[in-house]
């Protein structure tokens, strides 16, 4: 019976360990995740709005991060577009991440995407099937913010 405890105190602490987010934010590895689902804006919209809650639209860059994102999507039935911080505004076909505007090396496109409808789709989103669709940049649709656990802000003045 000794020999089970300290396994027992390892598990007991892993799993009762709080969330280093902000209430109503999910954690995976050092990352904290708001999916805002009750405010549809714009992709700059939702940008600016992230930013007012010191994260940024979502920079998804391995499958897990993509896979979390999918089945969170999937295990809360959140269905529509969800903007993530993917755009090729500057450059067409060439789709950065926004905050640092590093190509994405990871994609997850549904089939025939991006596609550019109409040559004015310039923004990233998750789609109705959580795939990777492009879109205009002004439609109206939900969006992820992502930010780092326990993410200092800077206080100014």
């Amino acid at each position: 019976m000794e020999r089970y405890f300290p396994i027992f105190i390892l598990v007991q602490t892993l799993v009762s360990q709080p969330s280093q987010c902000p209430h109503g934010w999910i954690q995976r590895n050092s990352s904290c995740y708001a999916f805002i689902t009750g405010a549809p804006d714009g992709s700059t919209e939702a940008e600016i709005y992230c930013n007012f809650l010191h994260s940024r639209l979502v920079e998804i860059e391995t499958v897990a991060e993509n896979e979390f994102i999918r089945i969170h999507l999937m295990d809360n039935h959140l269905k529509g577009n969800f903007w993530i911080g993917l755009s090729d505004v500057l450059v067409e076909g060439e789709w950065v991440w926004l905050s640092t505007q590093s190509p994405a090396t990871y994609t997850d496109w549904a089939p025939h995407e991006p596609n550019n409808a109409n040559s004015n789709e310039k923004c990233g989103t998750i789609d109705y099937n959580y795939h990777w669709n492009d879109l205009r940049c002004s439609e109206k649709s939900n969006f992820i913010c992502e930010k780092m656990v326990n993410e200092e802000v800077d206080i100014i003045g």
